[in-house]
């Protein structure tokens, strides 16, 4: 009857070691929860200056190239959070052309509210002299560029977590990291909106950071990929600072990168109406007290 007591004590043992790894495992819905803390609860304002670089390109010897000169534009971005409960917070950003001459002055101003399916946008031209509402979702098709780039007003609006259903595809390693892979899904009422049917992302196991998301546009086909090429720690918070958007349709690409940035400074709420987006004047004047506490990104790392 030994023999038999210690299979059983075997079978108990490994059973309970089985039952308690389920325990602590995460649903896909947690992970993302926690992506989204990452993304969005780490710091409560920002300051950053950033380059687009957007081109046609090609593939030659597997590698993605350039085959057009390509654009450049070079934006600063104001954004502040107002906390409204538990894990639920407004935003507001302005986003500020710098960078070519001739698009200097062109500015987009976002309000984000957590109670409100859809962003508020406002496009500043100052060839044109005023301020256009522009619409953040489309009714399923795809929203507008953001300053002539890959990047979708939709593709730069955070979605919600109550917006999709997730499943967990798998796990695997991406750019020598460990990853899930999670697809989400627009609910009903979100798939009335989005021009994406599923996004798949595969998320950094230990930063809670999106490393690639796949986006299928409505008829299921693969439109777009976002990858991420490098990923910071400053000032103890989590930030991409270099990534890639690439549209398979177009064979155009966009990249992202970070030149400074700092957190958690202290912004006048008026700078964050048409005010700021019309008055170079206060405009200016503001942003030359915010501009002093830019780092490089470099520099800025720990």
């Amino acid at each position: 009857m030994k023999p038999f007591k210690k299979s059983i004590q075997l079978i108990l043992l490994v059973s309970s070691l089985f039952f308690i790894g389920n325990a602590n495992a995460q649903s896909p819905k947690e992970i993302m929860v926690k992506v989204d803390s990452v993304e969005n609860f780490t710091y409560n304002s920002s300051i950053r200056k950033f380059q687009f670089t957007s081109c046609r390109y090609d593939i030659s010897g597997g590698k993605l190239r350039c085959k057009t000169k390509p654009r450049q534009v070079v934006v600063e971005n104001i954004h502040k959070d107002y906390l409204v409960g538990p894990k639920k917070k407004d935003a507001k950003s302005l986003d500020m052309i710098i960078s070519p001459i001739a698009d200097k002055g062109t500015n987009m101003l976002v309000w984000k509210k957590a109670d409100q399916d859809d962003n508020d946008f406002w496009l500043y031209l100052p060839a044109l002299g005023k301020v256009k509402r522009i619409a953040s979702s489309n009714e399923g098709g795809e929203t507008g560029s953001v300053f002539g780039t890959e990047f979708s007003i939709e593709d730069v609006s955070p979605r919600k977590i109550k917006d999709y259903t997730y499943k967990l595809l798998g796990e695997d390693t991406f750019n020598n990291r460990p990853v899930w892979i999670i697809e989400s899904t627009p609910t009903e009422a979100r798939s009335k909106k989005t021009f994406y049917s599923k996004v798949i992302s595969y998320v950094d196991k230990e930063r809670y950071v999106i490393l690639k998301d796949e986006l299928y546009n409505r008829t299921g086909k693969l439109f777009k990929q976002l990858i991420t090429k490098k990923v910071d720690r400053i000032d103890g918070v989590w930030i991409v600072t270099k990534s890639s958007m690439i549209n398979l349709l177009s064979r155009r690409i966009t990249n992202y990168d970070v030149l400074s940035i700092d957190f958690n400074l202290e912004i006048d709420d008026e700078f964050f109406t048409q005010r700021a987006m019309t008055d170079f004047a206060y405009r200016e004047k503001k942003m030359n007290e915010y501009r002093t506490s830019l780092k490089d990104i470099d520099s800025g790392n720990k």
